[in-house]
C-alpha cells in the first residue's frame, strides 16, 4: 500500500472542534496557514482528482460513534469506464496510535443522495498515518472487488470504527481555488445521510473537496440495471401472480 505525504504550515496549537446537527458528531482540526502540494507516490493522481493535492483540514468523528462514514460524489462520465480499479484515501490523525482499518465503499445515488447500504465494500489498513498537519493518501486495489458505478451520480468513501480507531480523519482540501464537490456523512445513531454542503455544523464551511480519488479500469464494463425495492416486490408479485394462474388452469383431461 503506497502512500505520499502532504503538509501544511501550521502555528498554532491543536484545537479540536466538535458539532453536529444530528447525533452522530464529526471533529476536524482547524484551518491555518499556507499548504503544500502533494509530491509523487501513488495517489490516483492519474484517476478522477478532485482536490488540489492540499490539506488544510480534515474530518472524523467522536470515539462514542462505532460506525462513521464520509462518501464524495463522484459521476461515472468522468472516468474512463464504470468499473473502479483503484481507490486513494488520504488520512491524518491527532493521536500516537498511527494505525486505522477501514473500508473504503461505493454506493448509488437515491433521490440525489447516497443510498443507505452500499453497493461495494472492501476492508483496508493504513499504517504509519501522519500527525495533523501531516497527512499521507493510501491507495486500495479495488480491481478484483465488485465496484462498479451502478448509477451515473455514485458516491466513494469510507467508514471505519471510531471507537477502535480513534482521532482519525479524511483529509480535507479547503482552498477557495478548489470547486465545490458534494459530500456526505453519516454514523451508527444516524437515520440518514447528512450534506456538508447543507449543514449548520461549522466544521463543513467552507468546504470544498474531500481528498478522496479513484482510477478506473480500461475496457467496457457496461452499467448493470438493478431493481428498487418496490421495483422488487413488483416483480416477486407479477411472479406469483402467474404462478397462481398457471396452477388454477393446471393440465386437463381429455
Amino acid at each position: 500500500m503506497a502512500s505520499t505525504t502532504v503538509r501544511i504550515v501550521w502555528t498554532l496549537g491543536l484545537v479540536i472542534i466538535a458539532a453536529n446537527s444530528f447525533a452522530g458528531q464529526s471533529l476536524a482540526p482547524p484551518f491555518a496557514g499556507d499548504s503544500v502540494a502533494v509530491l509523487g507516490g501513488e495517489d490516483c493522481a492519474d484517476g478522477v482528482v478532485k482536490d488540489d493535492g492540499t490539506i488544510e483540514t480534515g474530518y472524523g468523528w467522536v470515539p462514542s460513534a462505532v460506525d462513521g462514514r464520509y462518501v464524495q460524489q463522484f459521476e461515472a462520465a468522468e472516468f474512463r469506464s464504470r468499473k473502479m480499479e483503484e481507490i486513494c484515501i488520504c488520512w491524518t490523525r491527532t493521536r500516537p496510535d498511527d494505525s486505522v482499518t477501514f473500508s473504503v465503499e461505493l454506493y448509488r445515488d437515491r433521490g440525489g443522495r447516497p443510498a443507505r447500504s452500499p453497493e461495494a465494500s472492501l476492508e483496508a489498513v493504513a499504517t504509519l498515518v501522519p500527525t495533523f498537519p501531516d497527512g499521507a493518501f493510501f491507495s486500495v486495489d479495488v480491481s478484483q472487488a465488485d465496484f462498479h458505478a451502478p448509477t451515473e451520480t455514485f458516491y466513494l468513501g469510507v467508514k471505519w470504527n471510531p471507537s477502535e480507531d480513534e482521532f482519525f480523519f479524511v483529509c480535507v482540501d479547503k482552498s477557495e481555488e478548489t470547486p465545490v464537490v458534494g459530500g456526505w456523512f453519516t454514523d451508527d445513531r444516524a437515520s440518514e445521510w447528512a450534506s456538508v454542503l447543507d449543514n449548520n455544523d461549522p466544521t463543513f464551511f467552507g468546504h470544498r473537496a474531500m481528498m478522496i480519488r479513484a482510477k478506473a479500469l480500461e475496457g467496457y464494463f457496461p452499467m448493470v440495471p438493478t431493481l428498487s425495492t418496490w421495483g422488487l416486490l413488483i416483480l416477486i408479485g407479477t411472479i406469483c401472480a402467474v404462478g397462481a394462474l398457471a396452477l388454477r388452469r393446471g393440465p386437463r383431461d381429455r
